[in-house]
Formats: structure tokens, C-alpha cells, sequence
């Protein structure tokens, strides 16, 4: 349990120092004024669906589109309701990983993680209290052949 909190801890705290980098604004002369550019990355104008024939970095987006649905239709939604809307959304149920919700002490859990194998990769998605937002990547399958590591790890399968 306390390896698991420092590697969340450590895997938050680079996600977030990451969110603070930017680009510099080049040096403007006193009557020039700089202006908002558009998000690199527009938002699509219809909900995202599942790709079957995709890989997982094609799936990463609808993966999080899924917790993110869940958590703002429930924002007390607990890990396991998040875990099973992955399975309900068209993800391998049999292959749904997550991390309680709470603590042994009975405490809200800093973070909480669901994951997925899909296309032979983890799908991983991180949130929680201290999460600003909704974390997901891809990552390989972990030798035990499961994507989360620890005691507290459940299984939908």
C-alpha cells in the first residue's frame, strides 16, 4: 500500500509538473500585444465511440471520455461504479483492474486507478480528490499480465 501511494504520488506529481510547462512568449515591442491562439487539439462535435480494430492509444481518448461521463453524471462515484462503466462502454470486462476508492482506515483514497487490456496494452485512467482532472495513458502489460500492481488491486474478471 505505501509503494502504491508513493508511485501514484510520484506519477501525479510529473503529471502536474508537466501541465505547468509552456511555451515562451517571444519579446514584443511596446505596441504590440499578443494574442490567444486556438487548443492545439480541437474537441470533437460528437460523442467518441469505441474502436474494436483500433490499438489502445486509438482507444485512450473514448477510455477517458468514459470515466470522465461517469464521474460528472456521479461525482461521488466510487472506483469500482467507474470500473464498471469501463466494462458497460464496450471494454474486455474480464480485463477491468481498479484500486479502491478508500482506505483500509476508511479514508477517500488521494487517487484511485481503473485500467484495461486492450490491443495486448494497458489503458490506464487516474482520478481522484488531488487529481485536477482525469489522468490516462497507455502502457505495457505488466509481467503478471494484469495492468494495476498491488494488494488492493480488484478485478471485474
Amino acid at each position: 500500500m505505501k509503494i502504491r501511494v508513493i508511485a501514484t504520488t510520484l506519477a501525479l506529481t510529473g503529471a502536474l509538473a508537466l501541465t505547468g510547462c509552456s511555451a515562451s512568449t517571444p519579446d514584443l515591442k511596446p505596441t504590440e500585444t499578443a494574442t490567444a491562439s486556438a487548443s492545439a487539439t480541437p474537441k470533437p462535435t460528437k460523442d467518441p465511440v469505441l474502436l474494436p480494430n483500433g490499438s489502445a492509444k486509438d482507444n485512450l481518448y473514448y477510455f477517458t471520455w468514459v470515466i470522465e461521463k461517469t464521474l460528472a453524471a456521479d461525482p461521488a462515484a466510487d472506483s469500482y461504479a467507474v470500473a464498471q462503466a469501463v466494462g458497460a462502454a464496450g471494454f474486455d470486462p474480464a480485463t477491468v483492474q481498479f484500486t479502491f476508492s478508500r482506505t483500509a482506515a476508511g479514508l477517500a483514497a488521494d487517487t484511485s486507478e481503473v485500467a484495461v487490456q486492450f490491443g495486448g496494452q494497458c489503458v490506464i485512467g487516474q482520478f481522484g480528490p488531488v487529481a485536477p482532472k482525469v489522468i490516462s495513458r497507455v502502457l505495457p502489460v505488466l509481467a503478471t499480465g494484469g495492468c494495476l500492481l498491488g494488494t488492493e488491486v480488484q478485478s471485474l474478471g
